[in-house]
């Protein structure tokens, strides 16, 4: 659409102004010499009346041509500008405009799921990583009226019946979008604890140089009882032929429709409660409730957010599941560690694989949360796994390299890491409390009065209090 002229009423004084300027300057210089050029064929000899009729006409005619020019000129060169200046202003509008669109849709498309579901997850705090200014908020039912106010966008609601809270998720602005700022604001609105949501990942690690065993594995299985305990991991296929037969039930807590890694959950599955008789598990009879909380990316990398962890261990607490094993590992998230502390303190045992990030590694969690029993991994001859992390937060150690595990396509294969060491030590708290332990912490203390010692005399931050041996 054109620019809008500017209408010849608006300008008419303007241009009354200009003209009389020009026509005065013009009669200014008109002289006798000047018009008897204008018109030559006037003889010298015409008499004063008739030569100021012809000069009077002569300038009259030149001034209405003058005027004329004057006029479109100067309507012209108006509209001009006008045009000119609406437009450039216009451009100017439409440019800034463009601009913060381009922002807004940035900023939309970097916090929606990726193809398959997987969440936007982005480098945040220490190099840890989490979903895209997303917070998840623990809220007593009666404050989450509360939890509202200017850049908050609540992206979900969940109870968690065993806390009696509800867990939130939600987005905040740019300028909250950090622990400071974020922690402050939504306490301020009621959370009971909030952190980012942050993402796990699955503990396998590098496959170590194969191994002689010098000695074989006690038969695992041989006093399982009635026994119940529970897995949060990957999704498991429950077709394998180790699987298919045993009690397991499952849930999901990933949502969406993306696809859902097997490989780890299956492998740990079959540690747990495998029934084939040539590969049999530690508890082959016994009950196990599997949690899915990891995605898979379109790329094939997998994760677990802090509110799918949070979800699944609601579920096994509200299942009264005694021990329930985690064998994956991340950042140490205030809202997961928060809940870890109410569920172990109504008498639910979590054991966690240490991390396979290496020995100078920083603390990995949940296994370094002070109420979780953290499990390291060593080889038959019972040496450290090269890639086990160390330190303060290990309380035991188990055999956890080449570890023949079911493999999620069929068949098995040996896997290394402590996340393969970890289930030993589930099983085997789990078999103590179906034996008469009459708490999972009773348990825990006879579990590691029975533990090898490994390493210097007494506990140590390499093998923790000793080796647990499959029961």
């Amino acid at each position: 659409m054109p620019p809008r002229r500017p209408s010849h009423a608006s300008m008419n004084g303007s241009l009354r102004a200009v003209r009389i300027g020009v026509l005065g300057f013009l009669l200014g210089i008109a002289t006798p010499h000047a018009l008897a050029q204008l018109v030559p064929d006037l003889p010298g000899r015409i008499d004063n009346t008739i030569s100021r009729r012809v000069e009077d006409s002569v300038v009259g005619s030149v001034g209405r041509r003058v005027e004329d020019t004057v006029d479109k000129t100067v309507n012209e060169t108006v509209e001009t500008a006008v045009a000119n200046g609406i437009v450039q202003s216009l451009d100017r509008t439409l440019q800034k405009s463009l601009e913060r669109l381009t922002a807004v849709l940035d900023r939309t498309i970097s916090r929606l799921p990726g193809p398959l579901g997987e969440p936007r997850n982005v480098p945040v705090e220490d190099n840890w990583r989490a979903v895209d200014h997303e917070w998840i908020v623990l809220i007593a039912p009666e404050q989450l009226r509360t939890l509202t106010g200017p850049g908050i966008r609540i992206l979900s609601e969940t109870p968690l019946p065993s806390a009696g809270q509800i867990m939130v998720r939600v987005q905040v602005s740019d300028q909250d979008n950090t622990p400071l700022r974020a922690q402050a604001l939504l306490r301020s609105l009621g959370a009971t604890s909030a952190d980012r949501n942050h993402i796990y990942n699955a503990q396998s690690g590098p496959e170590p140089a194969p191994e002689p065993a010098p000695e074989p594995a006690p038969a695992p299985g041989a006093k399982a009882g009635k026994v119940r305990l529970g897995l949060i991991d990957t999704a498991i296929n429950l077709k394998h032929p180790a699987l298919k037969k045993a009690k397991i039930a499952a849930r999901d807590f990933v949502g969406g429709k993306g696809a859902r890694p097997t490989e780890h959950g299956t492998g740990i599955a079959s540690i747990l409660v495998g029934t084939e008789k040539d590969h049999p598990g530690l508890l082959p009879k016994g009950e196990l409730l599997t949690a899915s909380v990891f995605y898979q990316g379109d790329k094939g990398a997998t994760g677990a957010t802090t509110a799918s962890l949070v979800a699944a261990l609601d579920w096994m607490a509200s299942q009264h599941v005694p021990v329930v094993n985690m064998s994956l590992a991340g950042p140490p998230n205030q809202v997961l560690g928060d809940f870890i502390g109410r569920v172990s303190a109504n008498g639910m045992l979590v054991v966690a694989a240490v991390g396979n990030d290496g020995p100078s590694s920083r603390p990995l969690y949940p296994a370094a949360f002070e109420p979780v029993v953290a499990v390291t991994a060593v080889d038959r001859n019972s040496q450290i796994y090269r890639w086990a992390n160390r330190g303060p937060q290990v309380d035991v150690a188990a055999w956890g390299v080449n570890s023949v595990v079911a493999r999620d396509k069929g068949g098995y294969e040996e896997e290394s890491g402590t996340s393969f060491a970890a289930p030993i030590v589930s099983a085997a708290i789990a078999q103590l409390i179906s034996e008469g332990a009459t708490s999972s912490s009773a348990a825990l203390q006879k579990l590691i009065a029975s533990a090898q010692d490994l390493g210097p005399k007494g506990r140590d931050d390499t093998y923790g209090y000793g080796l647990v041996r499959p029961h």
